[in-house]
């Protein structure tokens, strides 16, 4: 009796120890399912491409790993990060900058071109060329205090909607690419906005928008100088440009802002082509990233200013990504 008694005892102490010996072991074999880190790209190869370099890039023991202070991906903007048609938005502030002095410049009606403007004549618009619509930039961005500036861009992009989604110009940014944005500084990369717009006009939206502080801009600006206003030193913008970030000008303004390659580059046009070269070519490990807009019901179709990029896209075996194919959503709840 006294013998199955301390049997029972052992048994008793002993079960305890066991189950958790084996629940530990349980807990030691089970993975948590990993988040999805590009919820809104579908699960295809361009998604798995940039996942696996992302990857490798970023594996200290492996052969492709690249130290955090040489993780640099630029971005193109327009295009590529935020819809671009029927109208550059930064032109849509232009054009409605214009309607709002017209009252004080009754000249304007017979000249162009602000006439195709008051008449909101997109065609005759459209023909014209940056030199021919110079004026409109000149009076739309010059001649004024930059707090000025900002603010007049604030309040129209708080308040312009896009005239076939009908939805702010700011929640017209494309999720996927915001997604991508994220992924990329969860992996220690240093992510610049690189374009061909005002460096100024995109630093309005960069941190609110795309949580980018303002100095990972880079774009086109215009002559400036310092005036004194109210007591205080400040920024005034003259006409003119001082920089005009476009073509060959992305890869050497990356150069001078950043002083280091990009080992990743996104754009969609011929005015990334540059950037994309300066990315890709020569250099290992790289990705370069061609966004195409071949989406006509979600957002738009066309191809009219992306041969050469992406000839060279095929020519080198860079990543193409179908804005129809690889996206499962284009913008966010508001638009979409």
């Amino acid at each position: 009796m006294m013998l199955r008694h301390r049997i029972a005892t052992v048994h008793g102490l002993l079960w305890p120890c066991v189950l958790a010996v084996c629940l530990a072991g349980c807990a030691a074999r089970y993975t948590a399912p990993v988040a999805d880190p590009l919820p809104s790209w579908q699960d295809g190869a361009a998604k798995a491409r940039i996942v696996d370099f992302v990857r490798r890039v970023t594996d200290r023991e492996g052969a492709d790993f690249v130290a955090e202070p040489e993780r640099v991906a630029v971005f193109d903007h327009d295009g590529t990060l935020i819809v671009e048609r029927p109208t550059l938005v930064q032109f849509e502030f232009l054009y409605q900058r214009i309607r709002d002095l017209a009252p004080a410049h009754p000249e304007w009606a017979g000249t162009q071109p602000f006439q195709a403007v008051l008449a909101d004549d997109r065609t005759g618009l459209a023909a014209m060329d940056y030199r021919q619509r110079g004026a409109l930039i000149d009076v739309g961005q010059g001649n004024q205090f930059q707090s000025d500036f900002d603010e007049a861009v604030t309040q129209f992009l708080a308040t312009a909607r896009h005239s076939r989604f009908d939805a702010r110009y700011v929640d017209l940014t494309y999720t996927p690419m915001i997604e991508l944005l994220r992924y990329l500084e969860a992996h220690n990369f240093r992510v610049y906005i690189v374009s061909g717009g005002g460096i100024d006009f995109i630093r309005t939206i960069s941190e609110g928008v795309y949580a980018l502080p303002r100095e990972r801009v880079i774009g086109s600006s215009t002559k400036s100088e310092l005036r004194e206003r109210d007591g205080r030193v400040a920024v005034y913008r003259k006409t003119g440009f001082r920089s005009l970030n476009a073509g060959p000008f992305k890869p050497l303004n990356i150069w001078l802002h950043v002083g280091r390659r990009p080992i990743l580059a996104v754009g969609n046009s011929d005015g990334d082509l540059d950037m994309l070269r300066f990315t890709a070519l020569g250099q290992e490990p790289s990705l370069a990233v061609l966004l195409q807009h071949d989406d006509a019901a979600r957002e738009f179709a066309y191809a009219d200013d992306g041969a050469r990029v992406r000839e060279a896209a095929e020519r080198y075996g860079w990543l193409l990504v179908s804005m129809r194919d690889d996206f499962r959503r284009v913008f966010g709840p508001i638009a979409d």
